[in-house]
């Protein structure tokens, strides 16, 4: 969270911003080893790949990502860019498990690809696509120096977009043989609550599913949605919710606290939920 302060806060003003990205894209090196895989880097993004490399990425979330992994789990990750969830899930599921990695972004599935092929198991089925509500094509808006900034809605800058293909997961599932998951791991800037509602089904058919999503309010109100439906749709998925804490630590979310819980987080603020099924023992 340091790091991320100083970076998103600190050394936002031009120069400073160009300067920073200059030069961790010069030290960003090809591939790292993260346990028995590889995982390539993207040097054109000094944000995640940065972060990796600098090993500030994402602590908390990486955390109780392997805290929950199990041999022969079914995982999804949406979001993939360059495959560092999807790798670190893929070592502990082992050859009997299955990962599923959406990234649309051409640039980022290359990476991602580049990651799989090196793993150590070849338990993940990498996919080209977004996943949305309905099948469909989209304009994906692409972040010149943040690759997992890409947003499937337009945003306040200017932005190149290109055209991708989505899917809902439901249908994506179905055409894979795959009618149980263990993990859902997403984090696409709000567009979330868009491809909750295509995937109603395997959240049914999952009487064993964790949930890790990012919790963005501002992103999920420029996606079209609204964040206190998005909570009450989680719930009536029968999930549990718990806020995940910078230290790892997990606090209950109340419904009587909602309205404070979203008030919380305006702007640029964010953070991460989990989903827990009810019947989890």
């Amino acid at each position: 969270m340091i790091a991320e302060f100083i970076y998103c806060y600190l050394l936002r003003p031009w120069p400073l911003r160009e300067i920073t990205n200059w030069i961790i894209k010069k030290l960003i090196p090809k591939k790292i080893k993260v346990g028995s895989s590889f995982l390539f880097l993207n040097p054109n993004d000094p944000v995640v790949s940065g972060a990796v490399f600098f090993n500030v990425y994402e602590k908390s979330e990486s955390i109780f990502i392997q805290s929950i992994c199990f041999k022969g789990m079914k995982a999804l990750d949406i979001g993939a860019n360059i495959g560092y969830y999807t790798t670190l899930i893929s070592q502990i599921a082992g050859e009997n498990g299955k990962i599923l990695a959406l990234e649309p972004d051409p640039e980022s599935y290359k990476f991602l690809s580049k990651t799989i092929n090196s793993c150590k198991f070849k338990n993940i089925l990498p996919f080209p696509i977004a996943a949305s509500d309905i099948k469909q094509k989209l304009p994906l808006f692409i972040s010149k120096d943040n690759r997992g900034d890409n947003r499937l809605y337009q945003t306040d800058q200017l932005r190149k977009s290109i055209e991708v293909n989505c899917l809902t997961i439901d249908e994506l599932l179905i055409e894979n043989n795959i009618s149980t998951l263990d993990l859902i791991k997403i984090d696409i800037q709000g567009y979330e609550p868009k491809v909750f509602k295509g995937m109603k089904k395997i959240i049914r058919n999952s009487d064993k599913l964790i949930l890790l999503t990012e919790f963005w309010p501002k992103g999920i109100l420029k996606a079209g949605e609204n964040p206190k439906d998005f909570l009450l749709m989680l719930r009536k998925m029968e999930f549990e919710l718990f806020e995940l804490k910078s230290n790892g630590s997990l606090i209950l979310l109340k419904k009587e606290k909602e309205n404070e819980f979203i008030n919380r987080y305006q702007g640029r603020r964010y953070t991460n939920l989990v989903g827990k099924k009810f019947n989890l023992k």
